[in-house]
């Protein structure tokens, strides 16, 4: 069986995990690690025992795909270069800088007839993958999204580095336009918003609150959702979905609690191992590019609410 020829673009913190996971994955020969740190690629290409590269137009015949892990301003110019050339790509959430920037890149995609995935990872988690088979109506969503302050990540603001994910999370589970976005948020130690809290209420009446915080002491990602007789409490950093339901018969009412612990859960292994299965049979990934244009389209509408 051929296998797909593989390059990352940008080993950085997450880059490098990319890198990884293509490592070891057996239908994929990872041909060589991109980067503009000499030290970094250097690091990484001996550590996997792959080619380096410090353009990525020199992988360009080389790959049949390449994820891409850059600072959020460059997606938009590298993955057009990737897609013209009939390149797949997992493009790293966020999608790009502007709406018309991703969907250029959908349209592109389309046009080939190629695969654009988006970086949504906690679509792979276990966790949530047993929630959205048992999730119906939901009434109301709470969404908290923390995690201590890194300088990674801040060339962009926390809605577009943290709460991005949540939105993409709601968008999936509960399928109705959006009515109306309030939202908040404030600058702390850099000049871009670092706290953020939006309120949204969805046309078919269901109301979302998500709290995001890049400046807190712990690591907190957690949803609850509620529906008519039922509550959902999912925790992405454990890899736990808690559930209680009301049970009833004729003289006692009840809730009813199960868990999920899903141990060894590995949402990026995943999310790479759906991306290379898309290349080789063509099917639309799990996270299109639709949905990352979704989620990039409420995400700078809370971005510029806080702007003004």
């Amino acid at each position: 069986m051929k296998k797909i020829k593989v390059a990352v673009i940008g080993v950085g913190y997450l880059g490098k995990f990319h890198a990884e996971k293509y490592k070891i994955n057996k239908k994929v020969d990872l041909v060589g690690v991109v980067d503009s740190n000499k030290e970094r690629r250097t690091e990484i290409s001996k550590k996997l025992n792959v080619l380096q590269f410090s353009n990525y137009k020199e992988v360009l015949p080389k790959v049949d795909a390449v994820s891409i892990a850059v600072p959020t301003n460059l997606h938009y110019e590298i993955g057009k270069i990737f897609l013209e050339n009939e390149k797949h790509v997992l493009l790293e959430k966020p999608f790009t800088s502007t709406l018309a920037q991703a969907k250029t890149l959908g349209k592109i995609a389309d046009k080939k007839k190629i695969i654009l995935q988006i970086g949504h990872l906690e679509r792979f988690n276990k966790a949530f993958l047993k929630l959205e088979n048992i999730i119906q109506r939901p009434l109301f969503i709470e969404c908290n999204r923390i995690s201590p302050f890194k300088i990674r990540g801040t060339e962009v603001d926390v809605i577009m580095d943290l709460m991005i994910h949540d939105l993409d999370i709601i968008l999936k589970l509960n399928k109705s336009n959006i009515k109306n976005i309030q939202a908040k948020g404030i600058k702390v130690l850099t000049n871009k918003a670092d706290i953020a809290n939006a309120r949204i209420t969805f046309e078919n009446g269901c109301i979302c609150n998500l709290s995001s915080s890049r400046i807190s002491e712990k690591v907190e990602r957690k949803t609850r959702i509620f529906q008519k007789n039922a509550y959902f409490s999912i925790d992405y950093q454990t890899n736990r979905l808690d559930t209680y339901t009301k049970e009833s018969n004729k003289s006692v009412q009840s809730i009813k609690r199960k868990s999920y612990q899903y141990e060894n859960n590995d949402s990026l292994k995943k999310e790479i191992e759906s991306f290379i299965d898309c290349v080789k049979s063509k099917k639309s990934p799990i996270v299109s590019s639709k949905d990352g244009i979704n989620a990039l389209k409420y995400a700078l509408q809370i971005s510029n609410k806080i702007k003004r």
